[in-house]
């Protein structure tokens, strides 16, 4: 019989699984960067993508809403109990998300691999609302893991690009 698991037993465990998997993910990409060059980062950013994209359009279906605010009920939601600090402004045009703590920041600055998270979690991030509903939008001008003060997350649907 497996044993319950305190929120605090529960975080911590799944901080310690992120810190295994992401760590030997990102030093793995970074010895693959070292040997064939930037090219390995743009390769892992493409195979990633075409997963999160249909993982994401799998989700979508599940939960039957395909809309902003399902997408970021879904996917934002848990990340607090996480370690994830951010705030979610409306606008008129979207949603904007200030993400100000990101646990696999701390990690990756903790190990020297910013730039290899950078590419395996962020680069990610653009693929999610797309796979989730293609006519959701993403930019983003700046990422905790370039050193800028917060992630801004902007979702908006992409009427008339």
């Amino acid at each position: 019989m497996i044993p319950e698991l305190t929120k605090e037993q529960e975080q911590l465990m799944h901080e310690k699984v992120n810190e295994a998997v992401c760590g030997s993910m990102a030093w793995m990409l970074k010895i693959m960067a070292e040997q064939f060059g930037e090219v390995a980062y743009q390769i892992f950013v493409k195979a990633r993508g075409k997963e999160i994209i249909k993982h994401m359009s799998e989700r979508a279906e599940e939960l039957g809403d395909n809309s902003i605010e399902a997408f970021i009920k879904d996917q934002w939601g848990p990340l607090t109990a996480q370690g994830y600090k951010y705030k979610i402004k409306k606008k008129e045009t979207g949603f904007l998300m200030n993400v100000t703590r990101c646990p696999l920041y701390n990690l990756a600055k903790r190990q020297g691999i910013t730039e290899q998270m950078f590419f395996m979690c962020c680069e990610g991030d653009q693929f999610a609302p797309e796979g989730f509903n293609p006519d959701i939008g993403f930019k983003r001008s700046k990422t905790l893991m370039q050193g800028d003060d917060c992630c801004n997350h902007f979702y908006y649907y992409k009427i008339g690009e």
